[in-house]
């Protein structure tokens, strides 16, 4: 029988969700993956605070790639968006997809703060 040294897998918040960064005409667009929940809210927080401290007018979170944010997770968006607004700045999020995400924003009135209509979005399949 012959042993390998332990070589560690991915991490939960590596599976769970990806956070990206792309800057692009005076605007950086944070884009997200996977689920937004308390193990991988800090990947968002941290990115959104860099793009925040960047000095653009303009930041977008795409959560177009996202299937699940909790309501406490949603603090996260907002926050920074209030941050953005006190500061001059604009936070929008885009590409609401999931049912459940966009189901969120409307329940708890911060559809606001996304660029979809929300008379506009698809409904469930």
């Amino acid at each position: 029988m012959s042993t390998r040294p332990y070589e560690p897998g991915p991490t939960p918040e590596e599976v769970a969700a990806a956070v990206t960064t792309n800057r692009c005409d005076g605007r950086i667009t944070v884009s997200v993956t996977g689920e937004i929940d308390i193990a991988t809210a800090p990947l968002l927080a941290e990115a959104l605070q860099e793009a925040l401290s960047d000095g653009v007018t303009r930041i977008e979170a795409d959560l177009s790639g996202v299937s699940f944010c909790d309501c406490s997770r949603l603090n996260v968006l907002l926050g920074a968006a209030r941050h953005a607004r006190t500061h001059g700045r604009t936070l929008r999020v885009a590409g609401v997809r999931s049912p459940q995400v966009r189901r969120l924003f409307e329940l708890t009135g911060t559809t606001m703060i996304t660029t979809e209509d929300p008379a506009s979005a698809p409904g469930p399949p």
